[in-house]
């Protein structure tokens, strides 16, 4: 079995939001909604600014899963967390359940920018790319991608390498150490996330940041 998640370099991102702007290209994510959110946090006795990503947390124990009234929150192949939108009522119990605010609903039911106008020459969506207006909807660890041996569409696109993939039950040696080092982000919810950080001037696991 293989666990995925992602391990962040709070001390080598540089703030640039390639990371969320490609998660939201990738997805076609609707206006107004970033499943990938950038955050700042600023240590004034060291005088140092961190930058840092945040989205679904993909927790060993969710507590979304565990309050959804259908069962549409569910656990994908590889330890994702994932929602089962035509099971999904758009009740937000998920949401108000979740110690990060992670779930997002597309309230207006806009799809794209352009309205009725759409270009002509857009493309068909991908399966991963359609989502049903009001249902629950989060980062998906790309499950899409790394099925077939992808990164992520975020770790992908990070140029300073600040994001590492690694996979919790078979770690290589170059990850079993930045699994070492990480720490999970509000580690006193006890939801166990995949998503974890690593940052010399920043406690990650005493922060309860919210991805609103």
């Amino acid at each position: 079995m293989s666990r995925y998640g992602i391990i962040v370099n709070v001390d080598r991102c540089a703030g640039c939001f390639a990371c969320a702007v490609a998660c939201k290209e990738e997805n076609q994510v609707a206006p107004g909604i970033f499943w990938e959110k950038i955050k700042r946090d600023e240590n004034v006795r060291d005088n140092v600014i961190n930058w840092f990503r945040m989205s679904c947390m993909h927790c060993d124990d969710p507590a979304c899963m565990k309050v959804c009234p259908m069962k549409a929150i569910h656990k994908g192949p590889h330890g994702e967390v994932l929602v089962d939108q035509q099971k999904c009522i758009g009740c937000k119990m998920c949401a108000n359940a979740c110690p990060s605010d992670i779930l997002l609903f597309n309230e207006d039911g806009r799809p794209g920018y352009f309205g009725d106008k759409e270009p002509l020459l857009k493309p068909e969506p991908k399966a991963h790319q359609v989502r049903v207006p009001g249902k629950a909807e989060h980062c998906t660890l790309c499950v899409h991608r790394t099925e077939r041996g992808l990164l992520p569409a975020c770790v992908e696109a990070c140029g300073i390498h600040a994001m590492t993939l690694v996979d919790y039950d078979n770690p290589t040696p170059e990850t079993a150490k930045l699994i070492e080092a990480a720490r999970p982000m509000n580690e006193a919810a006890g939801t166990h996330p995949k998503i974890r950080y690593i940052a010399r001037h920043m406690d990650a696991a005493k922060m309860a940041v919210k991805l609103g």
